[in-house]
Formats: C-alpha cells, sequence, structure tokens
C-alpha cells in the first residue's frame, strides 16, 4: 500500500483514447458505448482477438494537459502520482497488462501503472484524501464511498473546471474559460 496520499489516472479514455482505438479496430466509426460503459457484445469479442490492441491505442485529446497538471500537482503537494487501471472483465487479452505498462512508459515515462486488477476493484488501493480522475461513473462513486476524491473523466475542459474548483485554484492562472489547450 502507498504510503503518502495518491492522485490516481485511469488510462482508458482518460489519457488513452480506448474508444477511438475500438472504432479504427472495428471499422466502426459511429460505435458508441452503452449507458454502462460497454460497446456491443460481438464488438468486443472481435477486440478480444486482437491480442495486442493496447499497445498502439492513441493519445485522448488533452492527455498531455491532464498528465501534466497531475505531474505538478502531486510534487507540489507531496503525493504519489501513477496511472490506475484495469483489465477486461474476461481476463481475455494475455497482453494487456504488458501493453499497457509499455504504452504508458512511452508516452508519460516515469509514472507507474497500477492495475485494479478490475474496474469494481479500485477503490480497494483508495486511501482517505486519494483522488481518482476516471471515465467510469461506477469507479467514481465506489472511489469516494471509502473516503476519497474523484473526477469523472470526459474532456480536459470539464476535468480543469472541476480541479480549480475542487483542487487547485492556482491552475486559473493557466486556464482561461473559452481557450482550448
Amino acid at each position: 500500500m502507498i504510503k503518502q496520499k495518491a492522485l490516481y489516472l485511469d488510462m482508458d479514455d482518460v489519457v488513452a483514447d480506448w474508444m477511438e482505438g475500438a472504432r479504427r479496430c472495428l471499422h466502426a466509426h459511429n460505435m458508441e458505448k452503452d449507458t454502462h460503459g460497454r460497446i456491443p457484445h460481438a464488438s468486443w469479442e472481435f477486440l478480444a482477438l486482437q491480442d495486442r490492441f493496447y499497445l498502439d491505442l492513441p493519445l485522448l485529446p488533452g492527455a498531455h494537459e491532464l498528465v501534466a497538471w497531475a505531474r505538478e500537482y502531486a510534487e507540489k503537494n507531496n503525493m504519489f502520482l501513477a496511472f490506475l487501471t484495469a483489465i477486461p472483465h474476461n481476463n481475455d487479452m494475455p497482453y494487456v497488462f504488458h501493453d499497457k505498462t509499455q504504452w504508458a512508459d512511452k508516452h508519460f515515462p516515469g509514472i507507474p501503472v497500477f492495475f485494479g486488477p478490475y474496474s469494481t476493484d479500485k477503490q480497494v488501493h483508495c486511501k482517505p484524501g486519494d483522488i481518482l480522475i476516471d471515465d467510469r461513473f461506477d469507479n467514481c462513486a465506489s472511489w469516494t464511498a471509502v473516503g476519497g476524491l474523484a473526477h469523472q473523466y470526459t474532456t480536459w475542459e470539464k476535468c480543469k473546471h472541476w480541479i480549480v474548483a475542487n483542487l487547485d485554484p492556482s491552475l486559473v492562472k493557466i486556464y482561461v474559460p473559452g481557450q482550448t489547450s
């Protein structure tokens, strides 16, 4: 267990554009997740056959800005910074641990990668005061239920508003409403 307070960033659809990667792989440009954050079962079955799916996911717009802020915030507040991600619920992609770790090291060297291992397990990493930025509502709700602070990520623009309101008013210096980073 991490002894100091921690700031965790999810990977899929927070810094890695999982959905765009899935659309490209499936040649399904209009595909969306359902209200539970899942894609159609047949689409998932096809993705699960792509052993190295996670290795080359594109960056999500705003990923560099989010990680730059997180690095600075963690350093200023003596917090541990890490990615907290999950493996597929069926554990049906054998390279997922390796590929997610390699992906993070390629794009954001020096930030360790922790695994839930499953999405529903993320809250076991939480200590009171720890922060999670994650795209899934249920992960955020579970996190706050055990004393953490969480933000459901959709875009960097919306996340900046949450950061200013809840964590880091100094971000106002670098954030001008209506201006994109």
